[in-house]
């Protein structure tokens, strides 16, 4: 991001101070003080519980501007820092990020969303690409809400050729901001389940919002849809008017998974790669990532991407594998950071294939509205050898499932105290650790690996 002064304050339709003198360019916007970078504009965002107005003056100093609202800035009355008034000042981030985003006229940009999948897609497509010779921007760590998307944007450099950005939401309304904002070249949609359900409407609910980023895609823009979201799209109501690439389709790119080697097909073309899990779900978002990177780079075949795809590694709580080894004599599968039906089951797919002993410590799916206990209670633990569970709503799979081995803990410090009292696991084990990210279950992860690392 680079903008003038008078840029800036068009973009965001606010006002700069007068006896304040005005910066010639800022060249980034920055939100958290603590992660202030000199030269940048800092931009004050307001919360229930917080207020970056009261944070402005540690960083003013070394700001080339202070972003803020009416009420915010007569806390800024003796700082001498440029100060431009706006009326709101996440409604501004996000102009500023859509005024950015129109100067990018060399970048195609790439929008995922969908209920699961995202983050896997984006990793995997941002890899394919980078490995392609494709100049790549993408979203970071988990920066695809009304603050995470901007954030991306405002990063992306005029000289990428590709930007791929996930966008998630958890209110009505969020997706037609976010995506007013992106305008994308290109929309993904991975899949649709109740996921994050409560307030939008149920699943058809969460299929309609997220559609806004189709009605947003450019001119000569085009669809990729995952399994089944075709028929989510027609039962929604939601018609599609530019080109679209399903895998539903039959001339799609379609795979076998064989334990863990899979084999890609696209009419002619073949090729294969062997997977670090015999996790289904991932060969069908390579699936999707290979349909889409045809379309944006159409002279790569399908080997390249392939190969490119050998080499990608999940990213960090998303089926992250530590193998077994001397120092830890089981495997772990780090999935903890987020969990919805869709995903807990694949996760759980996945496990059932392994060998050796097989132990799954799941914890709640929140966010599924009225129908969350029914999904905790229809989860297939397969022939899992044994099964932690932890969290009220799981309390429902624990008393539906009598006939497997499963042990229920109301609450993560029971669930720890009963793993420093054991010898667990046992050696050649196979451990899968999922659970939404506000049930904790990082702290498993760590305990876990810990355990490994001094095990005798």
């Amino acid at each position: 991001m680079r903008l003038t002064s008078q840029q800036l304050a068009i973009a965001s339709q606010g006002e700069w101070l007068s006896g304040k003198q005005e910066p010639v360019l800022i060249d980034g916007i920055c939100t958290d003080s603590r992660e202030f970078i000199a030269g940048h504009a800092f931009l004050a965002l307001r919360g229930v519980t917080f207020d970056g107005h009261t944070h402005a003056a540690q960083v003013a100093h070394k700001a080339s501007a202070l972003i803020g609202d009416q009420q915010g800035a007569t806390l800024w009355q003796d700082l001498t820092t440029p100060q431009l008034q706006v009326n709101d000042t996440l409604q501004a981030l996000g102009d500023i990020a859509a005024y950015h985003r129109k100067q990018l006229t060399n970048t195609r940009v790439v929008a995922i969303t969908g209920s699961y999948g995202k983050t896997t897609v984006r990793s995997m497509l941002q890899h394919v690409l980078s490995q392609s010779g494709v100049k790549v921007a993408a979203t970071k760590a988990n920066f695809n809400n009304l603050i995470g998307v901007p954030k991306t944007l405002l990063a992306i450099d005029a000289e990428a050729d590709v930007a791929v950005i996930e966008c998630g939401i958890s209110e009505l309304g969020e997706m037609q901001r976010i995506a007013a904002m992106v305008q994308p070249d290109v929309v993904i949609l991975t899949g649709f389940t109740a996921a994050h359900s409560q307030g939008l409407g149920g699943l058809t609910g969460v299929v309609k919002e997220k559609f806004e980023l189709v009605k947003h895609l450019q001119q000569d823009g085009f669809s990729v849809l995952g399994k089944g979201v075709a028929k989510h799209l027609v039962e929604a109501g939601c018609v599609m008017s530019l080109p679209t690439f399903g895998l539903d389709e039959a001339d799609a790119v379609s795979w076998q998974l064989t334990g863990q080697d899979v084999l890609f097909s696209l009419q002619d073309e073949q090729a294969s790669l062997k997977l670090s899990l015999p996790a289904e779900h991932w060969a069908e978002d390579m699936a999707l990532v290979i349909t889409v990177v045809k379309q944006l780079v159409p002279s790569l075949n399908v080997a390249r991407i392939v190969s490119a795809l050998q080499t990608w590694q999940a990213v960090d709580g998303r089926l992250q594998v530590f193998a077994a080894s001397k120092a830890q004599p089981f495997a772990l599968i780090d999935d903890s950071y987020n969990a919805n039906p869709a995903s807990m089951q694949a996760g759980l797919d996945t496990l059932a294939k392994m060998a050796g002993k097989r132990i799954a410590i799941i914890a709640d799916m929140l966010e599924l509205g009225e129908n969350a206990k029914s999904a905790h209670a229809a989860l297939q633990l397969h022939d899992i050898d044994q099964v932690l569970c932890v969290g009220e709503l799981m309390g429902e799979l624990a008393r539906g499932k009598s006939g497997h081995h499963v042990q229920y803990f109301e609450r993560l410090p029971a669930l720890m105290h009963w793993l420093k009292q054991h010898h667990f696991p046992t050696q050649d084990s196979t451990v899968l650790i999922k659970g939404s990210h506000s049930m904790g279950l990082a702290q498993v992860v760590d305990f876990l690996r810990n355990r490994g690392a001094h095990a005798l």
